[in-house]
């Protein structure tokens, strides 16, 4: 199984990454600075060892170390995965215009959370970087593959036979999962002000097969003419984006400190059969082959 990063198409095995260089700072140059510290009368010997000491740790560590600041939870990459994509679009916008499929739009959204984790110095893979499908099965397996220090976060948009549905949820199973699925609903809510439609408990294939946390965000309603509208924009995308890259740092710096926990809940593994039941029992504007696919 492969796991593909930038550039778009080509395959990068865990822990084969580029690290980045450490900056070294030359001794020559910190002897005087330490002399020219301690001529001045108002430093001590000890002052200028203690500043010279913060200016190591700052460049041993790099802005990304700095950035980023203590994590807590206990991860270090993130898969993001686009949802459906190739031979499966998703939900469409049926009727309305602008006329968008699901799969353009996880596609480019997902880029932009990785995008945004990437800059804020945090390991990011994608299940896919094209328009081209991947099994559900395949989904997990890369998460899978990646181990502990890892979490899935799967973007999806929303659709049902009625304009009326509006708003943002995010789906989680293990107890594990509770709080990241916690922290990027609230995040997506604060950046987009859209409805928050809150976090579910469901035994979808990408929140209940997975060894490691994961969870499905439905950004929003693309049978809404308004939410179709807004999505159809760059920077409304954008403000999505940054909601999920917020949660994902949020959960990384914090990891579950403030969120009640759940108990964990038993169940095998979701299977094919296994169909997703949108809130309040709405029929989705999809083919029942796009069903399972969310989970």
């Amino acid at each position: 199984m492969q796991i593909t990063e930038r550039p778009a198409g080509r395959l990068a095995q865990p822990g084969t990454e580029r690290q980045p260089r450490v900056k070294r700072f030359p001794i020559s140059l910190a002897l005087s600075v330490f002399r020219g510290l301690t001529s001045l009368g108002t430093f001590s010997a000890m002052t200028a060892l203690a500043a010279l000491s913060a200016l190591f740790v700052g460049c041993a560590t790099g802005p990304s170390a700095a950035r980023l600041g203590a994590a807590k939870g206990n991860f270090n990459t993130v898969l993001i995965d686009p949802g459906h994509g190739g031979k499966d679009n998703g939900g469409t916008s049926g009727r309305l215009a602008p006329s968008q499929k699901e799969k353009d739009l996880t596609l480019d959204t997902a880029k932009r959370v990785r995008d945004e984790l990437k800059r804020a110095g945090l390991r990011t893979l994608m299940t896919r970087e094209d328009d081209h499908f991947v099994e559900l099965d395949d989904r997990v397996a890369m998460g899978n593959k990646l181990g502990a220090s890892a979490i899935l976060v799967s973007i999806h948009y929303n659709a049902t036979g009625s304009s009326r549905p509006n708003g943002v949820q995010t789906f989680f199973w293990h107890a594990n999962s509770h709080g990241l699925a916690t922290r990027i609903q609230q995040a997506v809510v604060n950046s987009t002000g859209e409805t928050n439609n809150g976090v579910t408990r469901r035994r979808l294939r990408l929140t209940r097969n997975p060894e490691i946390p994961c969870v499905l965000c439905e950004c929003a309603y693309l049978t809404n003419p308004t939410e179709n509208a807004k999505v159809a924009q760059d920077n409304y995308r954008q403000l999505i984006a940054n909601g999920i890259a917020n949660g994902i740092l949020q959960q990384y710096r914090l990891g579950d400190e403030g969120i009640p926990p759940v108990p964990e809940i038993w169940a095998p593994l979701s299977k094919t059969s296994d169909k997703y039941t949108p809130t309040r029992k709405r029929k989705k504007h999809v083919h029942a082959s796009d069903e399972d696919a969310r989970g």
